[in-house]
């Protein structure tokens, strides 16, 4: 499954059964202990859906989902302001 390549940011899951937007947005957060903010990278594994989820300048989030014929299930939530854009932090963190 490929990105649109659009203007936006984008996240795309594909699965069947009952999945829905909100339990692909957990999965996709699950990825927050794979990203390391010291050195803004992710580590062992993939961290660019979390990093997209949490980016702090998109305001503008959509989220669609739809069962094809054959019981395959697609979302996609789109960003604005696109997120991960490289060499930026997704987010500032507080100093305590």
């Amino acid at each position: 499954m490929d990105n649109s390549i659009g203007p936006y940011g984008e996240n795309l899951a594909e699965g069947y059964g009952q999945m829905d937007v909100v339990d692909v947005v957990k999965f996709w957060a699950s990825e927050k202990p794979h990203y390391d903010y010291k050195s803004n990278s992710c580590v062992d594994d993939e961290c660019l859906h979390y990093t997209q989820i949490v980016w702090s300048t998109s305001v503008h989030v959509g989220c669609g989902r739809i069962k094809c014929e054959n019981g395959w299930l697609f979302v996609i939530c789109s960003y604005d302001p696109p997120g991960n854009i490289e060499g930026q932090r997704p987010y500032q963190k507080k100093i305590q």
